[in-house]
């Protein structure tokens, strides 16, 4: 006997398959976020959570000055807090973190400035770091604001070759840093930013001052909202390292592609970079790492 629901089974189906299509739409937008989560979960779900490893945090900013008329001065940093929560198999630490940003400069500084909370999950092994974060972005020159899901990989390798010569001995660091994001849903879209550096510290001054000339190539870019963001080109420059401080005066020749702008100017700043475990209350020395960090992992780090 016929039940009396089959006539409305067609209804049923179509309005079954339309919200099907609904989610997969819905889920195609958020996969990448939900995957990432997904395999934390999967990967911790066998993991007996013990005391953290540990409770990194630090403070990187910088403070410029140059009389351009493309960026003029400015100043950029961040304030990092997180928990080193286990170790895998491989010395891959799991961390979470919570960090403040900001981004600030003269001129051109729509899609530019930029401030906010960001709280993240990444994993870190050796000089490569994977990670997901949510950015409360505000651009004040624009009055708007957003809350930026993004996955980043992002990397810093240092070498130092050593060479003697008849007056003595001096080192030849360098370094590559480089962070790849893509913004999930936000104003930003994917982006890229690096550089990679090459000095030379030449001799200490009275007080364990290091005195460094250097060259690198620097790169900005992203897929969205980038007149005012996209830059690159050259620099050589001559710096002071103490501690976590840096005094330094480069010369750089930065080219905005979709202003089509250039500029060759002289740019004197202040960089500071330190970092600290709570767990142990221990914290860095000042090593060498500031003066080669120190133009662009503020960002954006944005990350």
């Amino acid at each position: 006997m016929r039940n009396k629901l089959d006539s409305a089974y067609p209804a049923i189906r179509e309005s079954s398959g339309f919200l099907s299509a609904l989610f997969f739409v819905a889920l195609r937008r958020k996969i990448i976020v939900f995957t990432f989560t997904s395999a934390i979960f999967a990967l911790f779900s066998g993991i007996c959570w013990a005391e953290p490893v540990g409770y990194s945090g630090g403070i990187w900013g910088q403070a410029t000055h140059d009389d351009d008329q493309t960026s003029g001065s400015g100043g950029m940093g961040w304030i990092h807090q997180g928990v080193d929560w286990v170790k895998l198999p491989g010395d891959i630490v799991f961390s979470t973190y919570a960090e403040y940003r900001y981004r600030t400069r003269e001129f051109n500084r729509p899609y530019y400035d930029s401030q906010g909370p960001a709280v993240g999950m990444e994993f870190k092994k050796d000089f490569i770091t994977f990670g997901s974060a949510v950015y409360w972005e505000k651009l004040p020159e624009l009055g708007t604001s957003s809350a930026n899901k993004e996955l980043y990989v992002t990397w810093f390798y240092e070498w130092d070759f050593s060479k003697e010569n008849k007056s003595g001995s001096f080192t030849l660091p360098g370094s590559s840093w480089g962070n790849l994001t893509y913004d999930v849903d936000g104003p930003n879209g994917s982006g890229a930013q690096g550089f990679i550096n090459q000095g030379v510290d030449w001799f200490f001054l009275p007080g364990g001052v290091v005195t460094n000339m250097y060259g690198e190539y620097r790169h900005r870019s992203r897929t969205k909202n980038s007149k005012y963001y996209d830059a690159g080109g050259p620099a050589v420059g001559l710096e002071f390292k103490k501690w976590f401080l840096h005094l330094g005066v480069d010369y750089y020749w930065e080219r905005d592609p979709l202003l089509n702008l250039s500029s060759n100017r002289t740019q004197f700043y202040l960089t500071w970079y330190y970092t600290w475990d709570l767990k142990g209350l221990s914290s860095s020395s000042g090593d060498e790492r500031p003066s080669d960090f120190q133009k662009w992992t503020g960002n954006n780090t944005n990350k």
